[in-house]
C-alpha cells in the first residue's frame, strides 16, 4: 500500500509538472508571437517618436524666436514708456510755467487797467510842454479825442 502511494504521488507530480509545462509552452508560443508583432511595430513607433521629436524640436524653436521678439517688443515698449514719462514732465513743467505767466499777466493787465490815465495824473498841458505823444483813451475813436484837443486848444 505504501508502494501505491508512492506511485500516486509520483504520478500526480508527474502530471503537475507535465500541466504546467504546457501552460509555460503555451505562454512561450504567446510571447514568441507578442515579439514577432512588436519587431513589426517597432520600426513605425520609431518613426513616430522621431517625428514627435522633431515637432518638439520645431516648437521648440518657435517659442525660443516668439520669446525673442516679445522681449524686443518689451524693451521697445520700456523705451517709450521711458521717453513718454520724459515728454509728461516736460510738458507738465511747461503747463506751469505757462499758467505762472498766465497769472503774471492778468495781474499785470489788472493793474494796467486799474490804472489812472496820463492826462489825469499829470499837469495840464505837461503833455504838450514836453512833447509827448496824445494819449487816446481805450475805446474811443481819433474824432472825439480831436474834439477834445479842440476844445482844449480853445480854453
Amino acid at each position: 500500500m505504501l508502494n501505491f502511494i508512492m506511485n500516486a504521488a509520483g504520478f500526480l507530480l508527474v502530471t503537475i509538472v507535465a500541466v504546467h509545462s504546457g501552460v509555460l509552452h503555451l505562454r512561450l508560443n504567446r510571447l514568441r508571437a507578442a515579439l514577432a508583432e512588436a519587431g513589426r511595430v517597432l520600426p513605425s513607433l520609431d518613426a513616430s517618436v522621431a517625428r514627435m521629436v522633431d515637432v518638439a524640436g520645431g516648437f521648440s524653436d518657435r517659442l525660443q524666436g516668439d520669446l525673442a521678439a516679445v522681449e524686443a517688443r518689451l524693451a521697445a515698449s520700456r523705451r517709450v514708456a521711458t521717453e513718454l514719462a520724459s515728454v509728461s514732465r516736460t510738458a507738465d513743467e511747461a503747463a506751469c510755467q505757462l499758467d505762472r505767466l498766465l497769472r503774471q499777466h492778468r495781474r499785470l493787465e489788472g493793474a494796467r487797467a486799474g490804472a489812472l490815465p496820463r492826462e489825469l495824473v499829470e499837469p495840464k498841458g505837461f503833455a504838450e510842454r514836453a512833447g509827448l505823444p496824445r494819449i487816446i483813451p481805450m475805446g474811443r475813436s481819433h474824432e472825439p479825442a480831436a474834439a477834445e484837443l479842440a476844445s482844449a486848444g480853445a480854453a
